[in-house]
């Protein structure tokens, strides 16, 4: 399920979770998301190599 994104109000909003968030604030989140995901994945990496 995806959210929703009210371009006049600058919102992202979620039914099935009932998130209700600034753009600018979700971008920030998913950006903290996204290196956290690229950490364990290199942590990862580290261990097995190739």
């Amino acid at each position: 399920m995806k959210a929703d994104f009210d371009i006049e109000k600058n919102k992202i909003t979620c039914k099935r979770c009932g998130l209700e968030i600034d753009y600018d604030e979700y971008i920030e989140k998913m950006k903290e998301k996204a290196a956290t995901l690229a950490d364990d994945f290199q942590s990862t990496w580290d261990k097995r190599g190739f």
